[in-house]
């Protein structure tokens, strides 16, 4: 598989730039409790305190909402597209269950090794390239699965010794626990929140929806 895998959960009108803003969100370390041995079962979920709320208060705020996660267990043959699919539909029942607005849009899932060199594994933007796509740009995906979506080269040339560049809205943002997610919302141009992996989205959800806040700063070879 080259491609990326894309759960579309709600259906955006096609026609034009959507001018929402988009929050990108990790999902180990921010939504949910992350494990050294992957999420392998709905049974093994574990929602960190305060995730579902904070998700529905991105909702309440105007903003689409995103989930990119490197899952390299696919590709390791640990188990495939349609595992993380009931993960995934395991995962918005519960948050759901906290708070009735926390409705994730699109959940876009990288399933390559480091090793893989792909355009889709975060530090590369090649998850947020199509999230935008698809709210804004009339990227065509089916409701539910879709697998092997592709990322162009062109999608992810990325100067990292430059200044950041500019987002497509200034009120994007990315949440992450680790560098490689900064990484990616930088190379998009958007605000970057990183979160301690114990405390997830909770811990900066109030920044988030403050657009004053330019979130953190992040140098990716500096």
């Amino acid at each position: 598989m080259e491609g990326a895998v894309v759960e579309v959960l709600t259906t955006t009108p096609q026609g034009g730039f959507n001018p929402k803003p988009i929050a990108f969100l990790d999902r180990d370390g921010v939504i949910n409790i992350g494990s050294p041995n992957y999420i392998n079962s709905p049974d093994e979920l574990v929602l960190l305190e305060g995730a579902a709320a904070a998700i529905g208060e991105l909702k309440r705020n105007g903003y689409h909402i995103c989930i990119v996660t490197n899952q390299s267990a696919i590709s390791r043959g640990l188990w495939g597209p349609k595992q993380i699919e009931k993960i995934h539909q395991k995962m918005q029942e519960m948050i759901l269950e906290i708070d009735n607005d926390a409705v994730i849009d699109l959940i876009i899932t990288c399933p390559h090794r480091q090793m893989d060199r792909c355009n889709c594994r975060k530090p590369m933007p090649g998850m947020l390239y199509l999230g935008e796509s698809y709210f804004r740009h009339n990227l065509v995906l089916n409701k539910g699965l879709n697998i092997d979506v592709k990322i162009p080269n062109e999608a992810v040339k990325v100067n990292w010794w430059k200044d950041k560049p500019q987002a497509s809205n200034e009120h994007d943002l990315i949440v992450g626990d680790r560098k490689s997610d900064l990484g990616a919302g930088w190379a998009r141009g958007i605000r970057l929140f990183k979160v301690n992996p114990n405390l997830g989205l909770a811990q900066v959800v109030s920044r988030a929806i403050n657009q004053q806040d330019k979130g953190d700063n992040f140098q990716p070879v500096r």
